[in-house]
C-alpha cells in the first residue's frame, strides 16, 4: 500500500486553542476543504476526530508501525475497556478507526486514554490524558450531520452487525480507478427493503480518505447487494440495518491480544498535557 503520511502537527494552523487548553479539545475548521477537526496533540502523539465532506474519521498518530487492519485494545477514564478495529498504511504509526463515530463518542468522555498496541509480537502500552469534549467533538458530529448525545456510544455502530440476516447476493465492489492507493476499506451502514435490497447506504468510514472506496462500496451495495433471513425462517426484513466492511486488497492482521496486563511492558509511555500557559 502506498505510504499515507499523517501529521496532526501539520493541522495546527487550522486550530484555535481555547482560553484554557485543558477545557476541551482544540477545534479547527477549513471551509474550503469541508473540514472540521477536534484534536489533542503532543510532541510524538496525537489524536483527532474529523469530518471531511460529510465523512467522519478518528486518527491517532505516534503508534508502533503497522499495516492493514489492526486490533487495538483501549480504555479511557472510567469507561469499559473496548477492543477496536483500526486500519493503517504502515506509514510510521498512524491508525484510523474503522468505526469512528462510536470511537469519537467513547473518547468524548475524557480521562486517561490507555492503548495496548500490537508491536512485532509484543504489546506496547501508550497512555495520554484527554480532556472531556462534548463541545469540540460535538461540533465535528454536527458537521457530519450527526448528534453527539449521552446515548451516542450505544447508538453508533462499533462493529459489523447483519441484524440476523445473511447475504443472498454479496456486493462485489469495483476498485476505484482514480486512486493511487494499493488498497483500502469502506465501512457502510445500509437498510434492507422488503425484497432484501440495500437502500440508503451511508459511509461510516473510508480509508484512505477521499480515495473513492466509500463511493465504490455504496454503488456496489445499492446495485448488487441483497440480504434475506436464514434458511427456513419467514421474517419481515424491511427496515433492518446492515453494518459491514468492504475491503479492497487489504490485509487483516488478526493476531490475538494478550489478556493479562502483566504481559505488557513494565515502563509504559505516559503523556500528560501541560497546564494552560505553561512554556
Amino acid at each position: 500500500m502506498k505510504p499515507l503520511r499523517i501529521s496532526l502537527v501539520a493541522l495546527a494552523g487550522l486550530i484555535a486553542a481555547p482560553a484554557n487548553a485543558q477545557d476541551d479539545w482544540d477545534l479547527g475548521r477549513d471551509p474550503g476543504r469541508k473540514l472540521t477537526i477536534a484534536a489533542v496533540t503532543y510532541e510524538n502523539f496525537g489524536v483527532a476526530v474529523r469530518c471531511v465532506d460529510g465523512v467522519m474519521s478518528v486518527v491517532v498518530s505516534g503508534l508502533p508501525q503497522g499495516s492493514g487492519l489492526r486490533t487495538i485494545r483501549h480504555q479511557i477514564g472510567d469507561e469499559a475497556e473496548v477492543t477496536g478495529r483500526w486500519v493503517s498504511a504502515g506509514d510510521g504509526g498512524a491508525a484510523f478507526s474503522v468505526w469512528p463515530a462510536a470511537t469519537a463518542a467513547y473518547l468524548a468522555s475524557g480521562g486517561r486514554w490507555v492503548l495496548d498496541v500490537p508491536d512485532n509480537g509484543r504489546i506496547t502500552r501508550i497512555s495520554a490524558d484527554l480532556p472531556a469534549s462534548p463541545g469540540a467533538i460535538g461540533e465535528v458530529f454536527t458537521a457530519c450531520g450527526r448528534t453527539l448525545s449521552p446515548t451516542s456510544l450505544q447508538d453508533e455502530p462499533d462493529g459489523e452487525d447483519f441484524g440476523g440476516l445473511r447475504w443472498v447476493d454479496v456486493p462485489i465492489a469495483e476498485f476505484p480507478t482514480r486512486t493511487d492507493a494499493a488498497g483500502g476499506l469502506a465501512a457502510l451502514s445500509c437498510t434492507a427493503d422488503r425484497r432484501g435490497n440495500m437502500r440508503g447506504c451511508k459511509v461510516e468510514s473510508e480509508f484512505p480518505d477521499g480515495a473513492g472506496f466509500g463511493r465504490a462500496a455504496v454503488i456496489a451495495a445499492h446495485r448488487r447487494g441483497r440480504v434475506g433471513p436464514p434458511p427456513g425462517v419467514d421474517a419481515d426484513i424491511e427496515g433492518r440495518r446492515m453494518i459491514f466492511m468492504v475491503r479492497f486488497n487489504l490485509r487483516d492482521d488478526q493476531a490475538p491480544l494478550p489478556a493479562a496486563p502483566s504481559r505488557l511492558p513494565p515502563r509504559p509511555e505516559q503523556l500528560t498535557r501541560p497546564p494552560a500557559g505553561a512554556d
